[in-house]
């Protein structure tokens, strides 16, 4: 199982260049998880391509189709929380509950941000693609 960001999610519902292509490879085989404000995330991210032109409104209408019938092993956010407050010093509340969600199944956290892996304070491992 992996814990995936929008930063992943995204492009692999809605990228048919080399990224969207890369990393629909790497998750090949695997159990997707994320947190319940995955999707909103995801939707938030084609919602701004749509409107500054990186997508057209055919590709965001597809890429939320392939969104809605991607496999996601979804967690609540609640159960989350504390560990999204103690780590408040160092990530955002979004960035935190991926974190805190892959520190609870003891996974890895994969996302497209390198800046979430110099973080300090994170107890689980974070694969940048």
């Amino acid at each position: 199982m992996l814990v995936l960001d929008a930063s992943v999610l995204a492009p692999v519902v809605a990228d048919s260049g080399r990224d969207g292509v890369r990393f629909r490879d790497r998750l090949r085989g695997e159990v997707v998880a994320g947190p319940d404000l995955l999707r909103v995330e995801v939707v938030s991210v084609l919602r701004r391509h749509a409107h500054t032109g990186h997508l057209t409104a055919d590709q965001a209408d597809a890429a939320i189709s392939d969104l809605t019938a991607f496999p996601i092993m979804v967690f609540p956010t609640a159960p989350l929380l504390r560990r999204v407050w103690e780590l408040r010093q160092n990530l955002t509340a979004y960035d935190a509950c991926y974190v805190a969600l892959a520190e609870a199944v003891d996974t890895t956290f994969v996302t497209a941000d390198r800046r979430l892996t110099t973080a300090p304070g994170l107890r689980c491992a974070v694969e940048v693609l």
